[in-house]
Formats: C-alpha cells, sequence, structure tokens
C-alpha cells in the first residue's frame, strides 16, 4: 500500500548539484548584502562613536573639576578679607590712620654717549628684531657682517 519511490542514479547527482548551487546563491546573497550594508551603513562613524563619547566623558570631568575650583574661587572673593586684600593690592586703599605708599619706577635713561665728540643718541634699552626681509636685504647689502673694529 505504500508507493515507493526508486530514484534512478541520474537523479542522485542532480540533487547535490541543486543543493550545491542554491548554497552557493544563498553565501553570494549573504557576502554581496554585508558588503553593501558596509559600504553604504556608516559602520566606521557608529563604531568610532565609542571613542567619541570617551573623549567627551573626559572633557566634562575636567570642566566639572574646572568649574568647582571657580567656584570655590568666587565664594573666596565673597570674604571681607579678601575684598580688603584686593582694595589694598589693586586700587592702594588704606585704613585710617595708616599710611599709604605708591613707588613709582624711574624713567629708564635711553641716553648714550658714544665719545667725547661724537653727539648723544638715543638707544633702545631692547634689542628690536628686523623682520625677515629687512635680514634679507641686510645679507644682500652687507649690512649683516660684525665691525671688528
Amino acid at each position: 500500500m505504500t508507493d515507493t519511490i526508486e530514484r534512478v542514479a541520474g537523479d542522485q547527482r542532480v540533487l547535490p548539484r541543486r543543493a550545491r548551487w542554491r548554497t552557493m546563491v544563498f553565501f553570494a546573497l549573504l557576502i554581496s548584502l554585508g558588503l553593501v550594508a558596509t559600504g553604504v551603513l556608516p559602520v566606521k562613524q557608529y563604531l568610532g562613536r565609542g571613542v567619541q563619547v570617551a573623549d567627551a566623558q573626559e572633557r566634562l570631568a575636567q570642566l566639572e573639576s574646572e568649574n568647582a575650583r571657580l567656584s570655590a574661587q568666587a565664594e573666596s572673593l565673597l570674604t571681607e578679607t579678601e575684598i580688603e586684600r584686593i582694595a589694598r593690592e589693586e586700587y592702594g586703599y588704606v585704613r585710617p590712620g595708616e599710611v599709604g605708599y605708591t613707588v613709582i619706577a624711574p624713567e629708564l635713561d635711553t641716553t648714550v654717549v658714544r665719545g667725547p665728540d661724537a653727539p648723544e643718541e638715543a638707544v633702545s634699552p631692547f634689542p628690536t628684531e628686523r623682520g625677515f626681509f629687512e635680514k634679507i636685504w641686510d645679507f644682500i647689502t652687507g649690512r649683516d657682517l660684525a665691525d671688528d673694529g
């Protein structure tokens, strides 16, 4: 009552070929979908987000510590002693009965006498740095050579 199916030797070769073909098509589709997904979707950016988040968290911690330091400094500026210190140092305030002194630095003397018959010439106390093109011109004209005197 049961019908048996007889297999022919030629049918056995066709089934494995068809199964191999389907498997190869499946893997080809899978590989092509993977390539399309990595090419179209921003996978690199998605994976790089972790580094950006870590950097942002580190920067946030730095800013929070700086904020706490500045808050403590702002609170210390509101005390009487700090206000008095700033008023004395920056504005020269003194208490009644105290004598305030202001030290004025003398101006630099910029005149130099070169010799008994040489005229006085104003000389800057700080050497001036010559520009790039001035140095090039000095090289061309020979002014950059030192006098051995």
